[in-house]
């Protein structure tokens, strides 16, 4: 097997910090979403708008997959040059507008914002920051809790982002078995770490380690987190990853597939898992692709050239926290057998500020 040397890299050590950090964001930050959400059930507030970039737009996707699941709220991502380019004529008076930012400097985050406030609509800022642009609008503040983060590559801001988000989706469902489920995401995450998990996406990543090009298909929460996935291999190692809805893939990108671009699949919800096997069985059969399978189920571990196989626990909702350190794991290692250094990806930048 090949050697990954990891002593050095930051982001390896944040992803494994993330247990206990996401113990923490949850006991901090889960009564201070209970008393917004209170303010959300008296005012009848019936939509959510969702503002984010890169990664922070990635967690919220999980988000909004948990809201229109879960409640009864008409969720939808924001598009910011609609407000602060277009002129667009929303009225957020009755809307929640959660707005994401790891380094608080967006601006465009902030605008959307501060539109949904002076309208008179809950607007609640979040950030890893506390001193920055998005510290000063909304009607409410919250702070990831998950410290300095040292790599560039996105890890623990992230986990902690998607995991506040789907707080608040569990606290506005008024489900405690929904609840319930995001509350094991430290133990998922734990769980997902283990050596013999670890040992697994190793012996995976040489099947990656010399192409050009990867495909990430899922349906559900696996396709909102394959989102990242796709984003954490590009900046990480340079390779060009793309993610689809695997009911979206056959719709036209499948004339794409071809057998030098091998494809990682997600299987962790059973009410979408089936067309994500249809489509792979599919293209295995049309194009003899390699397929590496990420899964909790051990009985699809034989569904392809390498499996990488999750805890049980893993889920539905729950199955994001091992998917994503799946994926995060995944990056950093495909980043070292490339010979590049995931902390510092080329031309990237801590903070990044749009308008």
């Amino acid at each position: 097997m090949y050697e990954y040397d990891v002593s050095k890299s930051n982001m390896w050590r944040e992803v494994h910090e993330q247990p206990e950090i996401i113990r923490h964001v949850i006991d901090v930050n889960l009564p201070i979403i209970e008393n917004i959400c209170k303010e959300v059930d008296n005012r009848n507030i019936s939509k959510v708008l969702l503002v984010g970039r890169g990664s922070s737009e990635h967690a919220l996707l999980v988000g909004k997959y948990a809201f229109e699941i879960y409640t009864d709220k008409l969720t939808s991502m924001a598009y910011p040059s609609i407000i602060t380019l277009l002129d667009g004529k929303l009225d957020l008076s009755d809307v929640l507008t959660i707005g994401v930012s790891q380094c608080g400097e967006a601006k465009d985050v902030y605008t959307v914002l501060e539109k949904c406030q002076n309208q008179g609509g809950i607007a609640v800022s979040v950030t890893n920051e506390h001193e920055c642009l998005m510290r000063n609008v909304g009607n409410y503040y919250i702070n990831c809790e998950c410290g300095k983060e040292t790599s560039f590559t996105a890890a623990k801001s992230y986990m902690s982002q998607m995991v506040i988000t789907l707080l608040f989706a569990a606290v506005l469902s008024h489900d405690e078995k929904v609840l319930e489920q995001i509350k094991k995401a430290p133990d998922i995450i734990e769980q997902s770490l283990c050596k013999n998990i670890e040992e697994q996406v190793k012996k995976s990543v040489p099947l990656f380690r010399n192409v050009q090009d990867i495909l990430l298909l899922g349906r559900g929460f696996s396709y909102a987190v394959a989102n990242e996935t796709e984003l954490k291999i590009m900046e990480a190692s340079y390779t060009n990853a793309k993610a689809y809805s695997s009911c979206d893939y056959p719709h036209g990108p499948i004339a794409t597939t071809n057998r030098f671009i091998p494809v990682i699949f997600f299987l962790t919800d059973e009410k979408t898992n089936d067309s994500t096997i249809k489509l792979v069985e599919k293209i295995k059969k049309d194009f003899s692709v390699s397929t590496l399978v990420v899964t909790n189920n051990e009985k699809y571990i034989t569904m392809a050239n390498e499996a990488v196989l999750l805890p049980k626990e893993a889920e539905g909702v729950a199955g994001v926290f091992g998917m994503v350190v799946f994926s995060q794991l995944f990056a950093c290692l495909l980043s070292l057998a490339r010979g590049y250094n995931p902390d510092e990806p080329i031309g990237l930048s801590k903070t990044t500020v749009t308008f």
